[in-house]
């Protein structure tokens, strides 16, 4: 394990040794899981960041695409596709080899 020395203000320190005796560890241990859940919340406002930008995609791209689709039926398209492509087909449940 790699040490790091960091520096804390004394107020945050202070709170930080009283609430690692509430919780029973040390300080070491608690910054650690302070930085780990911290990372979590970061990562997570990435996603949602990431999210954001490809919905805001997405609308553009059908206000472009959109008049084009006017009258499309996807569901009755989905159900043709399933339809054809798997109805009557046991080839991928085939296990005997040949």
């Amino acid at each position: 394990m790699t040490r790091v020395n960091i520096s804390l203000s004394d107020d945050l320190l202070e709170r930080l040794d009283y609430y690692k005796t509430k919780i029973k560890l040390n300080r070491s241990a608690f910054i650690t899981k302070a930085v780990e859940y911290f990372l979590i919340e970061v990562k997570t406002k990435v996603f949602e960041e990431r999210k954001k930008k490809a919905i805001l995609g997405i609308r553009e791209l059908r206000k472009k695409i959109g008049p084009e689709l006017a009258g499309w039926d996807a569901t009755a398209d989905i159900r043709k596709l399933r339809d054809t492509r798997w109805a009557g087909s046991s080839r991928w449940l085939d296990t005997k080899k040949k």
